[in-house]
C-alpha cells in the first residue's frame, strides 16, 4: 500500500487530523481522500472519548467512560464541534450543586455547608476558617502568584470582549509573575503542586481540598507552575457543557466526514515500527509519476479482543502522523523512527494518571428522594467522585421512574489502588466482577445513609490503566517546561515528515483543547512543508 499520509491513532486527535487533511486535499482538487489513511489499534474510533449504552432499547441511558465535559472557553474544541455539525447537541453539564453531598471523615454534609466551621470535620484556622474549597484554591493561587485572581478575571473578561491585546498582555503578566515564584528555594516549575499547596495553606486546609475535591491533590506529583497555568486558563465562572449523545459522537462525526471525503479507516491495526522506505516503493511511485514515499510502517493485525491474528500489513507513506500518547510510542520498535535519545528523555517529561470509572444502573433514581438530581458528589471513601444521573443527559423520551444511572466510583491517582484487589482477572473485561459491584454499592449506600438500598441492575467499568491504555490523562512532571519540550516532540526529527500529535505536547495535557491545539500546530507545519495543501489557519 502506498499512501500520501498515514495517521496512526483514531482518538480525537487522529480523527481531527484525518478530517482536515482529507477535506483540504479534496478542496484543492486532488482525488478524493488522496490516499490518506487512518489506522487504529482497537476496533472503535474515539480513543479516550468512549460512550456506551447501559441497557437495551432507545431509552437506555448512555455513559461516557472517558472524557465527559467541555467548558465554553475551549474555543478550538467548540469550533471542531461546529465543523462536525454537533453544535445543536451541546447541552448543559451539571458540575457541582449546593445541595449535593460531601461525605468526609465519616460526616455527610451538603456542599453548601462546607463554609460552616462548626459542621466540617476539619480544624481550619485563621483566615482559612469559613472558606469553601474553591476559595481556598484561590487563596493558595494568590499567595503563590500575587494578583493571580485579578489577572485571571481580567484576562477572561478581555477574551469575552474580543480584546486580544489585553488578553495577551494579562496572560504574559501572569507568566512573568509565576516564573519569579520560588517554593522552598526551588522555582515553581520545579515544585510539585502538592508541595506548593502545603507551602501556603495549613495542613487541614490541604486535607479538605484533597478529600472534598475528588482528585488526590495532596499526593499530586504534577508541575505546580503548569497546574496554576491550567487554572488561569479556565474561566472563573466556567460554563460546562457536554454532547447530548456522549462525547464520542465528536470523533465519530469527524471520522464520518473523513471517510465521506474518500479517506480510509482501518481498525485492528497495531503499529509495530517505522523504517525508511524500501527502494521498490520509490520505483513504483516513479512509474506513477508521483513523489517517492519516505517511510515504511509495519502493523500487526488484531481481533476485536486485542489478540494478534498473526497477520501483518506493510504500508509506505510520504508523511506519518502519530496521534499517540507516550505509552504506545514507547512500545514501538526503539531501533526505528522517530526515536532519538532526546525524544526518549522528552517522553519521560509526563506522568500518566490512572483512573477508573464504575457505573451502576439502578431500578429508579433513588437519589431524587434525598433532594439530589444531577451533578457531582465527593467523598474520601474509595469512590472519590459520584455523578447523579451518570455523565450524559437522560434520553429525550420520558422515562418516568425507569432505570437510572449513577457514576458510582471515579477514583484517580493513588485512589485507584483501593480497587486493585477487586478487579476482574482478565485485563480486557468490561463488566466488573461481583466483588467490585458489591463494594461500590455498599459504599454508595453508606455514604447516603441507605443501608437497605436495592442492588443495581447492571454495572459497567473502565480502568484506563489497563491495556491497551496507560492512563486516563497526563500531567507535566516538575522540572520540565512544555514550551521547550512540546515543539521538539511534535517534530522529533528535523527535516523528516514524522510528526507526533497528542494533548501531551501542549500546556493542557489531558484536555481535548490540548489535542486540537497540537493538531492545528502540526497542520501548520505540514502546510509550510508542502505547497500542495492550502495553508491551515488556526482558529
Amino acid at each position: 500500500m502506498l499512501l500520501d499520509t498515514a495517521i496512526v491513532g483514531a482518538g480525537i486527535g487522529g480523527c481531527f487530523l484525518a478530517e482536515q487533511l482529507a477535506r483540504e486535499r479534496e478542496y484543492a482538487g486532488h482525488p478524493r481522500g488522496s490516499r490518506v489513511a487512518l489506522f487504529e489499534r482497537t476496533h472503535r474510533v474515539g480513543g479516550r472519548l468512549w460512550t456506551v449504552r447501559m441497557g437495551q432499547g432507545p431509552n437506555a441511558p448512555v455513559a461516557d467512560l472517558g472524557a465527559m465535559r467541555l467548558h465554553r472557553g475551549l474555543r478550538r474544541v467548540l469550533h471542531a464541534v461546529a465543523r462536525a455539525g454537533l453544535t445543536g447537541d451541546l447541552v448543559p453539564f451539571d458540575f457541582g450543586r449546593p445541595e449535593n453531598l460531601v461525605h468526609v471523615r465519616g460526616v455527610t454534609l451538603r456542599r453548601r455547608e462546607l463554609t460552616d466551621p462548626a459542621r466540617i470535620p476539619y480544624d481550619l484556622t485563621g483566615p482559612e476558617r469559613g472558606l469553601a474549597p474553591e476559595d481556598l484554591v484561590r487563596r493558595a493561587a494568590d499567595a503563590l502568584v500575587p494578583g493571580f485572581t485579578e489577572l485571571r478575571r481580567t484576562h477572561h473578561t478581555a477574551v469575552e470582549q474580543g480584546d486580544a491585546h489585553r488578553a495577551a498582555r494579562t496572560a504574559a503578566a501572569f507568566r512573568a509573575h509565576r516564573d519569579r515564584v520560588a517554593v522552598g528555594g526551588l522555582p515553581l516549575w520545579r515544585t510539585t503542586y502538592a508541595d506548593a499547596l502545603r507551602a501556603v495553606l495549613g495542613t487541614q486546609a490541604v486535607a479538605l481540598l484533597h478529600d472534598t475535591g475528588g482528585y488526590d491533590v495532596a499526593t499530586s506529583g504534577e508541575n505546580a507552575a503548569e497546574q496554576l497555568g491550567l487554572l488561569f486558563r479556565t474561566p472563573p465562572d466556567a460554563e460546562y457543557v457536554t454532547l447530548r449523545h456522549g462525547m464520542q459522537s465528536l470523533p465519530l462525526a469527524l471520522c464520518d466526514r473523513f471517510t465521506a471525503a474518500g479517506g480510509s479507516l482501518r481498525l485492528g491495526h497495531r503499529l509495530l515500527r517505522i523504517d525508511r522506505a524500501e527502494p521498490g516503493a520509490a520505483r513504483t511511485a516513479a512509474e506513477r509519476g508521483e513523489p517517492p514515499p519516505r517511510y515504511l510502517l509495519t502493523f500487526a493485525l488484531e481481533d476485536p479482543r486485542g489478540r494478534a491474528t498473526g497477520g501483518q500489513l506493510r504500508v509506505h507513506a510520504r508523511t506519518v502522523l502519530l496521534a499517540l500518547p507516550p505509552g504506545p510510542l514507547r512500545r514501538l520498535a526503539q531501533d526505528g523512527l522517530p526515536f532519538t535519545p532526546r525524544l526518549r528523555a522528552d517522553l519521560a517529561a509526563l506522568d500518566a494518571v490512572p483512573a477508573h470509572k464504575l457505573f451502576l444502573l439502578y431500578e429508579t433514581a433513588w437519589w431524587h428522594r434525598l433532594g439530589l438530581t444531577r451533578g457531582r458528589a465527593t467523598t474520601d471513601l474509595p469512590l472519590r467522585q459520584l455523578w447523579y444521573g451518570g455523565t450524559c443527559p437522560p434520553p429525550a423520551a420520558a422515562r418516568g421512574e425507569g432505570p437510572a444511572l449513577l457514576l458510582a466510583a471515579y477514583p484517580s491517582g493513588p485512589a485507584t489502588e483501593a480497587w486493585h484487589a477487586v478487579e476482574p482477572p482478565h485485563p480486557s473485561a468490561r463488566e466488573p466482577d461481583a466483588a467490585a459491584v458489591e463494594r461500590a454499592h455498599r459504599l454508595v449506600a453508606r455514604m447516603h445513609g441507605l443501608p437497605g438500598l436495592a442492588a443495581p441492575l447492571l454495572a459497567r467499568r473502565q480502568d484506563w490503566n489497563r491495556p491497551p491504555h496507560d492512563g486516563a490523562w497526563h500531567v507535566w512532571r516538575p522540572g520540565h517546561d512544555p514550551e521547550a519540550v512540546a515543539p521538539r516532540v511534535r517534530r522529533p526529527l528535523p527535516g523528516e515528515a514524522v510528526h507526533l500529535v497528542s494533548d501531551c505536547w501542549t500546556p493542557d495535557p489531558g484536555s481535548i483543547e490540548g489535542v486540537v491545539s497540537c493538531a492545528e500546530a502540526v497542520l501548520g507545519d505540514l502546510a509550510g512543508e508542502r505547497g500542495d495543501l492550502p495553508r491551515h489557519r488556526a482558529r
